[in-house]
């Protein structure tokens, strides 16, 4: 029997390019270890993932290494090409993981990049959205000159690191409101990383809980009393 290869399928959210890779393999959910590679849903963009099927008794992999000096090498080079080409003369370093999110089992070598320079705030935009495509396109880039996928993520001046602090006060100053009045509390949309913050942020609360609803760029989190 020929064994079946992985996938990559592009769509419109992460759940539908999932559909679309478990009906092209014949497989179910659970027979699959799934990769989402892009997710840029939030930002008006596409999610891409990678379907692999797993063998006989196979579970899908461990905890991801750090990428290789190598590879952060190339990722580095190719920020510094594209900012270049944009006009910006900024810094370019490999940092470790500075969220509260670490890396699990499905995420795939992830390579962290903080952009320092003049100017370089304007990368930013309004709510991150010129970050996220810059982003978005480094990691095209990219994966052009690697053999296997790895993701980056990129900061500015260290941006994500205080706007994820801000986030976890917001969802502690929240966690108390909703504690005290026993009232649920909706937040303004927030792309899928910041709302993952807020869930991280508040996950052992014992006083609250937490959850996403909506669609697209309107999909947001509330905090409801935990029961």
């Amino acid at each position: 029997m020929t064994e079946k290869r992985a996938v990559e399928i592009q769509a419109r959210s992460v759940d539908e390019a999932v559909r679309l890779a478990l009906e092209q393999l014949g497989l179910p959910r659970e027979r699959v270890h799934v990769e989402v590679l892009v997710d840029n849903v939030p930002y008006g963009g596409e999610a891409l993932v990678r379907v692999t099927p797993l063998g006989s008794g196979e579970v899908p992999r461990g905890p991801v290494r750090r990428p290789d000096p190598q590879t952060e090498a190339i990722v580095k080079q190719v920020v510094r090409e594209l900012l270049k080409a944009m006009g910006f003369s900024c810094t370019v370093l490999a940092v470790d993981n500075p969220s509260i999110i670490e890396l699990g089992p499905d995420d795939p070598p992830t390579v962290f990049i903080d952009i320092h320079g003049p100017h370089a705030g304007m990368l930013i935009g309004k709510r991150g959205e010129h970050l996220a495509q810059f982003q978005y396109l480094v990691n095209v880039l990219v994966n052009r000159r690697l053999p296997s996928w790895t993701r980056v993520i990129i900061d500015v001046e260290g941006y994500r690191s205080r706007r994820e602090e801000s986030l976890i006060a917001l969802a502690h100053r929240v966690a108390r409101q909703v504690a005290r009045t026993r009232q649920p509390v909706t937040l303004e949309p927030m792309p899928a990383n910041e709302r993952r913050v807020i869930h991280v942020a508040l996950r052992d609360n014992p006083d609250v809980e937490t959850r996403s609803s909506g669609e697209g760029e309107e999909r947001r989190v509330t905090v409801y009393p935990r029961r």
